[in-house]
């Protein structure tokens, strides 16, 4: 059995996705999405009209910072880190179509739907003189700040969301540490979370999907060898199924 390492609001969804590929796995939330309570005054603090790139790190960012952004300039170029981001990104243009007019949206390959995939884009290799905005949750993606920092860009950060470690673990169906032999993270956080609440004997011996260099980088540091690490760029579910079908073959 896999133990998916997600947010509260995702566990159900990558079960389901999951099941329906004929994977054992469980769903299993270390941490919970807490949506700010001043968003439209967030927002409204960062000049949009002259930013010249906007990315939204995930589809919770593009949902709660949407609804408070006005007007861009013509020349924005809008970045979503992953499909379901992207795809709320499209659905919004739908309805307010003058939003999207004369701007590119885009989004990285689909095994290359991490932070690293986003900095991979030509159009996101010479940034001086540009300024940069990225919506985001308290505290994650530094990667993409660091790394458009040095490429020249003035970044900003728009943080619409936190995260909250929770107290109690939350899990789709009942588990036991003998039924797992692997386990799926997709960010630093939760695999450090995971190390606060289990044994660390116990999760150095499991399988490990990590979807960047990054992410495995952390693992081995907490004590994983780097034989149970393997790596996908995909961080979706359809991603992370095929990688681990292809283990299983």
């Amino acid at each position: 059995m896999w133990l998916v390492l997600r947010p509260e609001h995702k566990i159900h969804r990558s079960q389901e996705a999951f099941a329906q590929a004929g994977i054992d796995a469980v769903g299993l939330a270390l941490q919970t999405v807490l949506p700010k309570d001043n968003i439209q005054e967030i927002v409204n603090q960062h000049d949009f009209t002259h930013t010249d790139v906007i990315i939204f790190t995930s589809q919770m960012a593009a949902q709660l910072a949407l609804p408070f952004i006005g007007d861009l300039s013509n020349h924005t170029y809008i970045y979503a880190v992953g499909k379901s981001t992207f795809q709320t990104l499209a659905q919004w243009t739908e309805h307010y179509p003058f939003w999207c007019n004369s701007h590119q949206m885009i989004v990285p390959p689909a095994t290359q739907q991490t932070s690293e995939g986003i900095l991979q884009l030509p159009t996101l290799q010479q940034l001086t003189g540009k300024r940069a905005l990225i919506i985001k949750g308290e505290g994650g993606r530094s990667t993409l700040s660091d790394i458009m920092t040095e490429r020249g860009a003035q970044v900003s950060s728009c943080m619409v969301y936190e995260r909250s470690a929770l107290s109690t673990p939350i899990a789709t169906q009942a588990w036991e540490l003998a039924d797992i032999h692997g386990v799926v993270a997709t960010s630093n956080e939760q695999l450090q979370l995971a190390y606060d609440v289990y044994p660390h004997s116990w999760l150095c011996e499991l399988k490990w999907l990590v979807v960047s260099p990054r992410i495995a980088q952390c693992a081995q540091a907490l004590g994983v060898p780097n034989h149970n690490i393997t790596v996908t760029q995909g961080a979706d579910d359809a991603a992370l199924i095929q990688r681990i079908q292809q283990l299983m073959e």
